[in-house]
């Protein structure tokens, strides 16, 4: 049976579908043109070839299935019942989730954390792996061989990128490429999706080195890559991968910090840094997690976080609320923000010249108490807040530049390795000093800490700076064992994509384990 591009993959892998055709049902919709057809005309790989990276970026960012992994992480809190938040974020009455687990069943709306990620994720793959069946299995070149290999090396970084995210978030999933045969497609567990998607990632190094381009600005709106940063974007997210993939501590200790080390070396931030960002723009690319909780009257900053920040917000939080702090790091500084006109109920106290980088004060607690006061904080974030006073023109409206992993990330990652290989010291506090430093006007970090106590200022860094980037500040929590006990640590493949093959449903978290046993 033949598809057009645009509809396939509108909820699972394109085997889905195929693997559901019977050979008495090969025919052919005049209406709508196989891909190959489709696909021949270069202008068309373009726009999918750049879609298939935007549909990841999106979905990176989402909140659906995002929102829900912060909350439960403690990272981030809001007690609204938007995406499932409230109920997944819960704690029961004797301090655990354990009726809290995924509800992955097609009768029920606390589903869709689950099946939203899953559906973006090989949305983008299917989108990539066409690329490259139509430049790599049927020969279709763009006007110059340069901009063949431009969309055909991003298209293969979308593809990595879909894998790693799968690989990150769920316990299997499906490898999907452009040689896959429908008719034996079965599910990966997530230790073999890790290995695929950092073969692929590899392959893009190898690629991108091998050639040269600028990818149009509009491909990551408003940032054009070139194929040096391709390559170090793809070594990034190959450290991401697998320093994020751990489930347990035990599953931590036993990662390939070497392999870590060497990626984070070749990442983003090597060199002269840069950020892997885009520009939101409320509709088309859209920052959803950012927009959430970089609004000070639809998300706060967990009073877990809080605390680290100033020892004043109190965790968990306590009637009547948390006092204007007045923090040694200058990202929370005396809490001050914006102007004295504000939207009313913000709570904010103007900004002073002791104002913070990152984060403001409210006054206003503003969640609803009956759903548990571990819910409410008097800290926002506001980092990324560009017009400084919560205008809609900005973040709050889901407008401006955010980052998909930043340089940062890259670094503070680059440090753990350093660590936890028992390199140089001096080095990895360097890497911490950047933002440590630099950025939270904190004493620096030294050799002289020991492993110990530069993990714990690296784990500082980490929580403080990572906020709100894609899905990795549950992943950070999980990695440690830092869940609260109930909380799932992976998702299950979704109940519609189970229902297809009429395969059991089954979940992860609440009276269930929390995830998959370490596969072999």
């Amino acid at each position: 049976m033949r598809f057009s591009k645009l509809a396939r993959f509108s909820a699972a892998v394109t085997a889905i579908a195929a693997m559901g055709c019977q050979a008495n049902l090969d025919v052919v919709n005049p209406n709508a043109p196989d891909a190959k057809r489709a696909l021949s005309d270069p202008a068309a790989l373009e726009a999918v070839g750049s879609g298939a990276l935007r549909t990841w970026i999106n979905t990176w960012s989402a909140c659906t299935g995002n929102c829900n992994l912060d909350t439960q992480a403690q990272t981030y809190t809001a007690s609204w019942n938007n995406f499932q938040m409230n109920f997944y974020a819960q704690i029961d009455a004797d301090g655990t989730r354990n009726t809290r687990g995924w509800q992955n069943d097609p009768a029920s709306s606390n589903r869709l954390p689950v099946e939203g990620p899953w559906t973006g994720y090989y949305q983008s793959m299917s989108s990539a792996t066409d690329i490259l069946t139509a430049i790599r299995v049927n020969g279709v070149k763009l006007s110059t061989p340069d901009a063949t290999k431009r969309v055909e090396i991003v298209s293969e970084l979308a593809q990595a990128a879909s894998e790693m995210a799968i690989a990150l978030m769920y316990d299997k999933g499906y490898i999907v490429d452009e040689t896959v045969d429908f008719s034996t497609l079965a599910y990966s567990d997530r230790k073999k999706m890790r290995d695929a998607a950092r073969a692929r990632f590899d392959e893009v190094i190898t690629l991108a080195g091998a050639n040269s381009f600028t990818t149009p600005a509009s491909w990551v709106n408003g940032f054009a890559l070139t194929n040096t940063q391709i390559a170090q974007l793809a070594n990034t997210m190959n450290a991401v991968l697998l320093a994020m993939w751990p489930r347990t501590a035990a599953e931590n200790a036993a990662v390939d910090w070497a392999a870590v080390l060497n990626y984070a070396s070749k990442g983003i931030s090597s060199g002269t840094a840069w950020d892997f960002a885009f520009v939101g723009n409320g509709d088309t690319w859209y920052p959803e997690t950012y927009c959430w909780f970089n609004s000070m009257d639809t998300g706060r900053v967990h009073t877990r976080v809080a605390n680290m920040l100033d020892a004043s917000q109190k965790n968990p939080w306590v009637r009547p609320g948390n006092p204007q702090p007045n923090s040694a790091d200058k990202r929370l500084g005396d809490g001050s923000f914006g102007t004295a006109d504000m939207i009313p109920g913000f709570g904010n106290v103007p900004k002073t010249a002791n104002a913070g980088t990152d984060f403001a004060w409210s006054g206003q607690a503003i969640f609803n108490a009956a759903r548990g006061d571990y819910q409410q904080s008097n800290i926002a974030h506001i980092r990324y807040d560009a017009t400084g006073t919560q205008d809609p023109s900005g973040i709050y409206g889901c407008n401006g530049r955010v980052p998909i992993i930043s340089a940062t990330a890259n670094d503070l990652i680059w440090a753990e390795a350093i660590i936890r290989t028992n390199g140089n010291l001096a080095t990895a506090a360097s890497l911490i000093n950047k933002t440590r430093v630099t950025r939270g006007g904190l004493p620096p970090a030294t050799a002289a800490d020991g492993a110990a106590g530069l993990t714990a200022k690296m784990q500082y860094e980490q929580e403080v700076e990572l906020l709100g980037m894609g899905p990795i500040g549950q992943m950070n929590r999980r990695r440690v064992d830092g869940l609260i006990t109930g909380t799932p640590a992976e998702m299950p493949v979704p109940a519609k994509e189970l229902g297809v093959f009429g395969q059991a449903l089954y979940s992860w978290g609440g009276n269930n384990p929390r995830n998959s046993p370490t596969p072999p």
